[in-house]
């Protein structure tokens, strides 16, 4: 399956302004007077939520209304990438500003080291209360998720979805003392796909699910030391009895999103009804994709730095925002750290400096983005390969470190990342390869790594929680 029809990729563009950040934000935080409260903040993220499976990027299924009006509205950037494309070193990235060269958080198992300054505990020093609602247990707050945080809520009991809601809202019906700074984390479309009821058939009678595509539901050999972590077949934890049929999983998926984009709607009439959204800053993004059969590799992230699974929706709503605007420039998890802090006027938020150790510098979206490095991506570890490279809004440069072996993509004219150009680009290859090592080299802590990265036993109370959804045997 494609990452998107490039068609419709090539003519978007063409209709994108080349405008700065600053004015796709519209300046509407940093303007207010100086001596004003700073704004409330709302980050609002999904989990495995993949960007071209929105309506609003030209997806055929209706999966997001409520986020599509919300992005018709605010700014809308549609190459948003992660750096890592995994649950705990995404957010480990997306909290500090810092690349996984630097905090070294690679897999869901490590924790964040304790000397790395996190979003929430610098927004909580300058004098914001601060409040997490979690579905998803990987994000565990003794692996450091919850520092900087007043309120910290972690819901595995459910859907991971009307849990996180509820809890947001009961927190929320209480003393409105601002500024605040809430993070709602839902696990949807996260596997496996098992949307409520209501929803559940939404999408398997249209003419995307009757595709016959089939994958295998049986293995013996695992290319791991985990019998989830597979390619060319179906894992064990999100079969759904003896289905094989790959639409009708993907159908399950997009019928998730849609579960996601009603409680996104939920969380907007709150803000709305408390006359609190018009003053606010809403941030909706995902921590990354999910491959849907992209390299022969069924639902599931982790193992390649392909867009399926690196590219994540992003859209800010700025204070005062009405304007809808839209940037393709390349940016990524890495960016949001400076932009909160400089939205909510902290410390250096006045400059459009880079965030240094960050490979390549993570950016205020306030600020241009011109001339900007290619962006340092890898896949997570604690898998069978691991590739690390570099992307540039066209090119995506990789590199096996088992072998050496050099993949290089054109991703305008192939989305899916199906044919390797390396042999035929070597000017190319041999730029990006340069780039990637600047980018190693720029991204390498100095002073050195903040401290060792601690692997965490997963508590006995989640262990259930984790098999189910895959994370654990």
């Amino acid at each position: 399956m494609n990452d998107r029809p490039t068609a419709r990729r090539g003519a978007r563009r063409a209709r994108v302004a080349r405008l700065s950040l600053a004015l796709l934000l519209g300046g509407a935080a940093p303007g207010r007077p100086a001596a004003a409260q700073p704004p409330d903040i709302f980050l609002i993220t999904a989990d495995a939520l993949r960007a071209d499976h929105l309506s609003v990027n030209g997806y055929p299924r209706l999966t997001s209304p409520a986020i599509d009006a919300f992005a018709r509205s605010a700014s809308h950037f549609t190459e948003a990438v992660t750096v890592i494309p995994k649950t705990g070193p995404s957010f480990a990235t997306l909290f500090s500003g810092r690349h996984p060269s630097v905090h070294g958080v690679r897999t869901n198992q490590q924790r964040v080291p304790e000397t790395l300054s996190l979003l929430a505990e610098r927004l909580r020093a300058g004098g914001y209360r601060t409040a997490a609602f979690v579905g998803n247990p990987v994000l565990d707050p003794t692996k450091g998720y919850g520092r900087g945080f007043d309120v910290y809520r972690l819901l595995v009991n459910g859907d991971g979805v009307t849990e996180v809601n509820a809890a947001f809202l009961t927190w929320a019906q209480g003393e409105w003392r601002t500024p605040s700074f809430a993070w709602l984390h839902y696990l949807d479309p996260h596997g496996p796909y098992r949307p409520p009821g209501h929803l559940e058939n939404l999408f398997l009678g249209d003419s995307l699910a009757q595709s016959d595509q089939r994958a295998p539901l049986d293995y013996d050999a695992k290319p791991s030391r985990d019998a989830f972590k597979v390619l060319g077949a179906i894992p064990k934890y999100q079969q759904h009895g003896r289905e094989d049929r790959v639409a009708r999983y993907v159908a399950r998926y997009d019928a998730e999103i849609r579960h996601v984009d009603a409680a996104f709607a939920e969380v907007v009439g709150f803000l709305r009804r408390r006359n609190l959204y018009d003053a606010s800053v809403v941030v909706f993004t995902s921590d990354h994709g999910e491959s849907l059969g992209e390299h022969r590799y069924y639902f599931e992230h982790g193992w390649f730095a392909d867009d399926a699974s690196l590219r994540v929706p992003l859209v800010i709503k700025a204070v005062g925002q009405h304007e809808g605007r839209v940037s393709d420039e390349q940016v990524s998890n890495l960016d949001l750290c400076p932009t909160l802090l400089a939205i909510a006027g902290g410390p250096g938020s006045s400059s459009d400096e880079p965030a240094a150790g960050s490979a390549p510098p993570a950016l205020n979206l306030l600020g241009a983005i011109a001339a900007r490095p290619p962006l340092l991506v890898e896949n997570a570890d604690a898998y069978p390969e691991k590739f690390r490279g570099v992307r540039t809004r066209r090119w995506k440069y990789l590199v096996r470190d088992s072998d050496g072996a050099e993949e290089l993509y054109d991703l305008e004219r192939d989305a899916g990342e199906t044919r390797n150009v390396a042999g035929a680009e070597p000017e190319r290859v041999d730029a990006l390869r340069r780039a990637f090592r600047d980018g190693q080299r720029s991204g390498a802590p100095s002073p050195p790594r903040p401290s060792v990265v601690e692997t965490v036993p997963p508590p006995p109370e989640l262990i259930d929680r984790l098999r189910m959804l895959g994370y654990i045997e």
